[in-house]
C-alpha cells in the first residue's frame, strides 16, 4: 500500500510537464502577449484581447474531444497537441498579420487542450485510494506554473521582446522533449463510445444534474466575477500597486502551500463536511475584504481565502472523480472542464457590468453570496446518500 501511494517517475514527469507548459502559456498570454502586441506589433488593446480570448476559447471548446481521443490513442494525442502548440508559437513569432495570429492563437489552445487531461487522468486516476492528495499535487504544479510564468517573464522582457519570445519557444520545445520521454498509454479495455453518447450518459446521471452541474457553473462563476476588479485594492489609502501584487501572489502561494495537506485531509473526511466548510469559509473571508483598509488584515484575509480554496479544490475534484468512468477518465474530465469553462466565460462579463453600473464591491459580495449558497446547499442536500445509493 505504501508503494501504491508514491508517485512514479511517469507521474513526476507529467507533473513537470504540466508545470512547464502552464508556466510558458501563462507567461506568454497573460504578460508577454499584451505588451508585445501593443508595443511591438502596434496592435490595439482590443485586438490583443481578442487573440487572448481565441486561445482560451478553443482550449475550452475542444477539451472534451481531446479527452476522448486521449482515452483512445494515448501518447500520440499529447504529442500532437504539444507539437501543434509549438508550431503555433513559432508562427506567431514570425507573423505580424492580426488575422493570422488570431488563428495561430486558437490552434495553440487546441494543442494545449490534452495536456491537463493527460496529467490528471494518469497521476490522479478516479480509482486511486489517495486521489484527493494526488490532485493536490497536480493543482499545486498548475498553480505554481500559472503564478511563476507571468511574474518571471517580466525579468526577461527587460532584455527585449525577441529574446523573451525565443526563451518561451525554447521552454515549449523542452516540454515536447519531456512529452516524448513519457510512456503514456491509451486506456486498456476502453469501450469506443462516441462523445455525444458520453454527454447523454452524464446528462441522465442524477448526481450530475442535481449535485455537480449547478456547482460546476457557480463556483467558476464566483471566482471569475472578481477578475474585472482584481486590482480594486489599490484604491485603499496607503496601499500601492506593488503591495497589491504581493497580496494577489500571496493568495496563490497560500493555496499552493495548503493544497497537498488539504488533499490528504479530504481523503480521510466526509466530502459533505469538507465541501461545506470550504465554501462557507471562502464566502466569509471574501465578504470581509470591503470592510478593511489595513494591509496586514488584507494579507491575512488573502491567506485565509487561499486556505479555503485549497480545501474546496481537492474535495470538489474528488467528487467529480466519483462520477467519471474509470475507462473514460480523460473524456470525463474534458467534458466537466468544458462545462466549468462556461462559468469562467460568464463571470468577467457579469462582474464588469456590476462594477460599472453599481460598485466594484457589489461583485465581491455577489461572489461571496454564491459561495455561501453553495456551502448551505451541500450542507443540507443529502448527496452522501445519493453517492451511497449509486455505489460511489
Amino acid at each position: 500500500m505504501l508503494n501504491s501511494n508514491r508517485l512514479s517517475r511517469q507521474d513526476y514527469a507529467l507533473i513537470l510537464l504540466l508545470f512547464l507548459t502552464e508556466l510558458t502559456r501563462s507567461a506568454f498570454f497573460l504578460t508577454f502577449w499584451p505588451l508585445y502586441a501593443v508595443n511591438f506589433l502596434n496592435f490595439s488593446v482590443v485586438n490583443a484581447g481578442v487573440v487572448l480570448s481565441a486561445h482560451y476559447f478553443t482550449e475550452t471548446l475542444f477539451k472534451a474531444a481531446a479527452g476522448c481521443q486521449l482515452d483512445r490513442r494515448g501518447k500520440p494525442v499529447l504529442l500532437m497537441g504539444l507539437s501543434l502548440s509549438l508550431l503555433s508559437l513559432l508562427g506567431i513569432y514570425h507573423q505580424q498579420a492580426n488575422w493570422v495570429i488570431l488563428v495561430l492563437a486558437g490552434l495553440f489552445g487546441l494543442g494545449f487542450a490534452p495536456v491537463w487531461l493527460a496529467v490528471i487522468s494518469t497521476v490522479a486516476p478516479t480509482d486511486h485510494p489517495n486521489r484527493a492528495a494526488r490532485m493536490g499535487v497536480v493543482f499545486s504544479a498548475w498553480l505554481l506554473g500559472a503564478g511563476a510564468g507571468p511574474v518571471g517573464i517580466n525579468f526577461v522582457i527587460s532584455a527585449g521582446f525577441r529574446p523573451a519570445f525565443q526563451l518561451l519557444i525554447v521552454f515549449w520545445a523542452l516540454c515536447l522533449v519531456i512529452g516524448l520521454l513519457i510512456p503514456l498509454r491509451a486506456k486498456t479495455g476502453c469501450i469506443r463510445i462516441s462523445l455525444p453518447d458520453q454527454f447523454k450518459r452524464l446528462a441522465t446521471d442524477p448526481m450530475v444534474i442535481k449535485i455537480l452541474l449547478p456547482g460546476m457553473f457557480l463556483q467558476t462563476l464566483a471566482a471569475s466575477l472578481l477578475l474585472p476588479i482584481l486590482f480594486i485594492c489599490h484604491r485603499h489609502p496607503g496601499i500601492n500597486l506593488p503591495a497589491v501584487r504581493f497580496v494577489i501572489n500571496g493568495r496563490g502561494a497560500a493555496t499552493v502551500l495548503f493544497l497537498v495537506p488539504m488533499g490528504k485531509l479530504v481523503d480521510r473526511l466526509p466530502l459533505k463536511k469538507v465541501l461545506t466548510a470550504g465554501f462557507l469559509l471562502s464566502a466569509l473571508f471574501l465578504s470581509l475584504f470591503p470592510l478593511t483598509r489595513e494591509l496586514p488584515v488584507i494579507i491575512t484575509l488573502v491567506i485565509l481565502v487561499g486556505l479555503s480554496y485549497a480545501i474546496v479544490l481537492p474535495a470538489w475534484n474528488s467528487l467529480l472523480a466519483r462520477v467519471i468512468p474509470a475507462e473514460h477518465q480523460a473524456t470525463g474530465w474534458g467534458i466537466f472542464t468544458t462545462l466549468e469553462g462556461l462559468g469562467i466565460a460568464t463571470g468577467p462579463m457579469l462582474g464588469g457590468v456590476i462594477s460599472g453600473w453599481l460598485h466594484p464591491v457589489g461583485a465581491i459580495y455577489l461572489s461571496a453570496f454564491i459561495l455561501a449558497g453553495m456551502g448551505f446547499f451541500y450542507l443540507f442536500y443529502p448527496f452522501d446518500q445519493t453517492l451511497l445509493n449509486q455505489g460511489r
